[in-house]
């Protein structure tokens, strides 16, 4: 194992679920090595003591970061989180996991097979997977399952034993100027570098990247591959596709409902098997795969007679998704409470969000509450009030306001006062409550999970 030439790293946005995963493996992995931490979410900071000697900084944090500031000025070495995520797994074959969706369950379910077949890898995921009560996990295998975070291009200084990708979508366009056509070639090199590709072919980019990889750029008609692993023209790597066809005739028992999730486990199942495990064993291994926190999450069987979901959707197609995944449930009628992310994403992708919304069907109920604005800025006109007017359904409706000084910047108790008596409100003969977004609205859900009213 290659030994740190850092004796104290200073982690900063440690609360982050990326970073806290890099803390435990190192912590695990390194136990020598001393580890302080800050972020805007503890109530008291480590002290910026003299002799930390690196700094690990999450894409969070901003240049004007007191404690960055301070590190930088000592002239010491910073770290993005990447570089920490590279250092942490270069001993083992990095089992990498990307796309624009899915990416944390793809890795989670990956993982979990992992283990369950005995092979003992190290993991780093983007959320908490209920079987370990954990993001990370520093094992002793050959392996380190990863995600690959495409939305500041960290995914492409990864070094990927196997490549799986999910699909492939416009997003994070603050951070591609050219586009999807950038966005695209980010993913196709991370592809060509891996010795195991592994790819969704209902994704139309990714099947463009198959015909490109077996046939030359010539030819640009859609094909359905078997799935079996196949050797390219332009590389020696291993090629395997998965898509929806495949499921008609594949089991598999899944505790997480929804279309995408066995599309997702099929992947899963392909991976490992590409790794060399047994195909009816790693299936079997996803039956015991309990879910991961705030991905399709059941928090609470029965409050005020509906069952209560929490979910980290915030893209329009991940929205989408998951309303089709929540009436496979076959509810009676359903309440659903969404938090659009920042102004800039909400505005790139208005329409998106106006069109899935106007599909939303009655008798069911949406509630849409005020932008996680974070440390983003607000746009005039950019609104969900204003959302809520453009998608002009009666079963659409604006939830109370926040604060915009208090309550979108990160004031969670003020932000659950304002929100949860109206979500009570208009509970009111729903059998299910869907409370989704990847911001502050986590804070909301977590007032009607079972386990903090057992405790209050």
């Amino acid at each position: 194992m290659t030994e740190p030439k850092f004796k104290h790293a200073r982690f900063l946005g440690a609360a982050g679920i990326g970073m806290s995963a890099l803390t435990k493996i190192l912590a695990a992995k390194y136990p020598g090595v001393k580890i302080s931490a800050s972020d805007l979410s503890y109530e008291s900071n480590d002290p910026l003591d003299d002799d930390i000697d690196l700094v690990v900084r999450s894409t969070a944090i901003a240049i004007g970061d007191l404690d960055y500031l301070e590190l930088k000025s000592r002239g010491l070495p910073i770290w993005h989180r990447r570089d920490m995520l590279s250092f942490l797994a270069q001993d083992q074959k990095q089992i990498v996991v990307s796309g624009t969706h899915g990416k944390t369950t793809c890795s989670a379910m990956l993982a979990h097979i992992l283990v369950e077949l005995g092979l003992d890898p190290s993991f780093a995921i983007g959320g908490i997977l209920a079987n370990y009560s954990s993001n990370a996990r520093a094992g002793k295998g050959q392996y380190f399952v990863m995600e690959g975070d495409e939305s500041d291009k960290s995914f492409t200084i990864t070094n990927p034993y196997l490549a799986l990708v999910t699909c492939i979508e416009a997003d994070h366009l603050e951070n591609y100027p050219g586009g999807l056509e950038e966005i695209k070639n980010c993913f196709y090199k991370f592809l060509d570098a891996a010795e195991i590709a592994v790819v969704n072919t209902d994704d139309p980019h990714l099947n463009e990247y198959v015909i490109a990889r077996i046939q030359g750029r010539q030819n640009t008609r859609s094909i359905v591959m078997t799935g079996s692993p196949v050797q390219t023209k332009q590389s020696n790597a291993k090629l395997i596709t998965y898509s929806s066809k495949e499921l008609e005739d594949l089991d598999i028992e899944l505790s997480m409902p929804g279309k995408y999730n066995q599309l997702n486990a099929l992947a899963c199942v392909k991976a490992a098997v590409a790794l060399g495990a047994n195909r009816e064993q790693a299936i079997q291994a996803l039956k015991t795969f309990r879910g991961i926190e705030r991905r399709f999450e059941l928090i609470n069987e029965n409050y005020q007679g509906a069952k209560v979901y929490d979910d980290y959707a915030h893209h329009p197609t991940e929205v989408k998704a998951l309303v089709e995944g929540a009436l496979s449930l076959n509810p009676k009628k359903m309440l659903f409470v969404y938090q659009p992310h920042h102004p800039e994403r909400t505005q790139q992708f208005w329409d998106d969000f106006v069109k899935v919304f106007k599909e939303f069907p009655e008798p069911h109920s949406c509630l849409i509450a005020d932008i996680y604005v974070a440390r983003s800025q607000h746009i005039n006109g950019v609104d969900s009030a204003h959302l809520v007017e453009d998608i002009g359904k009666s079963n659409v409706k604006f939830l109370a306001p926040l604060d915009t000084g208090s309550t979108c910047q990160g004031n969670h108790a003020d932000m659950v006062a304002a929100l949860k008596p109206g979500i009570d409100q208009e509970l009111a003969g729903h059998d299910y409550l869907f409370i989704v977004g990847a911001g502050n609205i986590a804070k909301v859900a977590e007032a009607f999970d079972s386990k903090n009213l057992q405790d209050a």
